[in-house]
């Protein structure tokens, strides 16, 4: 009996204790299969939240790509339509400055203005305002008007000016434009050149042409356009 219920069951109770019954080692190839596969979920997870990241960030830069396109082509649009009407003024400047002085029309400029803002080749999404400001074509040597582009963009006020030069070599005229204010250039006064894209761009107007100067420079205050924005 010592020899049968010593070592013997001893062991045999060691070999349950050392593999259980229903231990994964021991148990059958069903039990191990249905095991639930908690490894796949996290991975499922992360392949998703990945998915889901790319997606954002292209949304996101198309959105800010589109935006950026957007406001480049409204600062061409304006660039474009500024130098129109500056171009269009210069142009009945330049017609009317060999007119006597008699024969000269100043509402010709506001009908002018009134033409740049209804002509939709310039005036494309329909929002531009072209309005006429101060000016006079009753001096005897010269024409100086001032004229305000606004759109939703920006409101600049340009000056442009004609004059009439006689000299030794006969009549001749001399023309330019320059920008009193703008809001792409700030509050107040402008100071800087207003670059209009292509190379193009618009000085400052000087504050010296708001008094008496000499005949080739444009007399602005005599023209009562005003110095700093009302």
């Amino acid at each position: 009996m010592t020899g049968t219920t010593g070592p013997g069951k001893r062991v045999g109770l060691e070999s349950e204790i050392a593999n259980p019954p229903g231990n994964v080692e021991s148990g059958s190839a069903g039990s191990r299969g249905t095991l639930p596969p908690v490894a796949t979920r996290p991975r499922r997870l992360g392949w998703l939240l990945t998915v889901l990241a790319v997606c954002a960030s292209l949304i996101l830069g198309g959105s800010i790509e589109h935006a950026v396109d957007q406001k480049n082509a409204a600062r061409g649009l304006y660039q474009m339509q500024v130098l129109t009407t500056a171009s269009r003024l210069f142009n009945e400047e330049q017609r009317q400055i060999a007119l006597p002085v008699a024969q000269r029309s100043a509402a010709a400029f506001g009908d002018l203005a009134e033409s740049i803002g209804a002509d939709m080749g310039v005036n494309r999404s329909g929002t531009l305002q072209v309005s006429l400001g101060a000016g006079s074509a009753a001096q005897p040597t010269q024409i100086d008007f001032a004229v305000t582009v606004a759109s939703p963009y920006a409101s600049t006020t340009v000056a442009v000016w004609s004059i009439l030069v006689t000299g030794h070599g006969g009549v001749s005229s001399d023309a330019g434009a320059c920008v009193p204010w703008s809001t792409l250039l700030g509050p107040g006064r402008a100071t800087t050149d207003l670059q209009l894209g292509g190379g193009y761009f618009v000085p400052p107007c000087s504050p010296r042409w708001w008094s008496p100067g000499p005949i080739m420079e444009p007399h602005l205050g005599a023209a009562g356009i005003p110095q700093s924005p009302g």
